[in-house]
């Protein structure tokens, strides 16, 4: 299945994802109410480092598999298999090992900003976020070898499915009061059917049964200096995304409030992240293939500008969009006094409209096995962005721990990576940006000044947010298809479009 069918079911996924948030997340609230919301989000936060202890193995399948698929050799990707299911299965216990730890440390760590019940409340959600946790980890291997053959219509059609079950089924668990504890075990539930999926479907459709002989000591440690530096990005982009709820919890009292506004904001952003990833996710078998056939920089500078383009027509659009109306968005979402999420957003999601455009650099750069000066120095900015929200926080909790991660990112995956690109790549970062942005930056402008003019005609309630939208998305794509896009990609976006509308043809006999 090629990427252009990975990427359309990707957006398809996105939609149902971004769907069941619209559709969740005011109920969740106000099921629950703002402190056991609070309470909730900060475990979520604390177990998601756990997933460190993937340790970038799980990104190594994707590129060993999609290699030796590409070579033919059906033997080593079933080799490989069974390194990481022998790896995978020890990390999933030491998850079980570690999670036992942090629930023990839970009431020391936050015991100035929870109060005693929000402290039992959040060792329950720990327990059941840990073995959730462990299942994920322990099939890593076979998810990500089904990306690796490219079948995104079983990956992502999957996916899709476990959506809607978990819709309905988490709607269930609160109204039949089950509160955050029903979330996370329809969470867990949910967890366990899909991977039990995915590794029959390796084994028995794939033909893909690990085995576990002729594994060399040299292919082991091939793999373990990838992943290694893989891990460090997978630590700082983990700390970035995670430590503002964990520092709030730990150094501002009656913080559970102040985390249930800044979560609405990050899960806005989290959103944004997943439809700016929904490409980049399907292409590091392409671009493997790209790299063993020695595509020239020129050809690599190419490739990031077409990807990075598509991607920051869809983000530019949105970032537009919720920049003129995303007040209003809030307001009607969650409530009027969580409108401080707005700004939590746009600040975040500015610093990803950047790093997601250029995310495709990141994967060639995984690809070529090039990464390890990129991961020592994204690591480093971080540690600035633990310290900088610190002393942030305690000028302004919300906007301080905003502000702190803003600098981070934009340091860190911004500033340092467009070095290692040009180092590494050498790519031209003129001849980058120029052929990224041109066209798309003053559509965009357009798009933004048009929402300010037609927003003052006051339109409210969820009918006049849709009409403000649609006004914004109508000026944003006249704007694009007149100057904005390229030959390549009208005729790619046309061309989709002919293919959903041309009626079939009935010869006669």
């Amino acid at each position: 299945m090629n990427r252009k069918i990975g990427v359309i079911l990707s957006y398809i996924l996105m939609v149902f994802e971004v769907l069941s948030t619209l559709l969740l997340t005011p109920f969740i609230i106000r099921t629950l109410g703002d402190s056991e919301y609070g309470v909730y989000k900060l475990s979520a936060a604390i177990v998601a480092y756990l997933l460190l202890l993937d340790l970038g193995v799980g990104n190594a399948v994707t590129r060993y598999v999609a290699k030796y698929r590409a070579q033919g050799n059906t033997l080593m990707c079933r080799r490989f298999l069974g390194i990481t299911t022998i790896y995978y299965s020890a990390i999933a216990a030491l998850c079980l090992v570690v999670g036992v730890v942090l629930i023990f440390l839970y009431p020391t760590a936050f015991a100035t900003g929870l109060s005693q019940d929000e402290i039992a409340l959040g060792q329950r959600l720990l327990s059941i976020t840990i073995i959730n946790t462990a299942v994920t980890l322990g099939s890593v291997g076979f998810k990500n070898a089904i990306i690796a053959y490219e079948r995104f219509d079983v990956s992502r059609g999957m996916s899709i499915i476990m959506i809607i079950i978990r819709i309905a089924c988490t709607f269930g668990a609160l109204k039949l009061g089950f509160g955050s504890i029903g979330i996370v075990s329809v969470n867990l539930m949910m967890t366990v059917i899909t991977n039990v999926f995915f590794a029959l479907f390796v084994i028995f459709k794939l033909k893909l049964k690990p085995i576990f002989r002729g594994i060399t000591s040299s292919l082991v440690k091939e793999v373990a200096v990838y992943s290694s530096f893989i891990l460090i990005q997978m630590i700082a982009t983990q700390i970035n995304a995670c430590a503002d709820q964990i520092l709030l919890g730990m150094f501002v009292e009656a913080s559970a409030v102040i985390i249930a506004v800044y979560s609405v904001g990050q899960q806005i952003t989290q959103y944004f992240q997943s439809i700016g990833s929904s490409v980049t996710g399907v292409l590091m078998p392409g671009v493997v293939k790209l790299v063993e056939s020695k595509a020239t920089p020129k050809q690599l500078c190419d490739e990031m500008i077409r990807i990075g383009r598509l991607i920051l027509m869809v983000l530019g659009l949105i970032w537009s969009g919720f920049l003129v109306f995303g007040r209003q968005f809030i307001t009607l979402w969650v409530g009027a006094e969580k409108l401080d999420a707005y700004w939590v957003t746009m600040i975040l999601m500015t610093a990803h409209l950047f790093i997601l455009t250029e995310a495709i650099g990141t994967q060639i750069l995984w690809s070529m096995n090039e990464h390890k000066e990129q991961s020592i120095l994204k690591i480093s900015i971080v540690v600035v962005n633990v310290f900088l929200t610190i002393a942030l926080i305690q000028w302004n909790p919300l906007y301080g721990a905003t502000i702190g991660t803003f600098i981070s990112l934009m340091l860190g995956d911004i500033g340092v990576m467009n070095l290692i690109f040009v180092k590494k790549i050498k790519i031209k970062l003129s001849t980058y940006y120029l052929g990224l942005f041109k066209g798309i930056i003053p559509s965009m402008l357009i798009a933004i000044a048009a929402g300010f003019g037609f927003s003052f005609i006051g339109l409210s309630g969820w009918i006049g947010l849709g009409v403000n939208v649609l006004v914004v998305v109508a000026v944003y794509l006249i704007a694009m298809s007149l100057f904005g896009m390229n030959r390549y990609e009208k005729d790619l976006i046309f061309g989709m479009i002919k293919k959903v509308f041309r009626r079939p043809s009935h010869k006669k006999a």
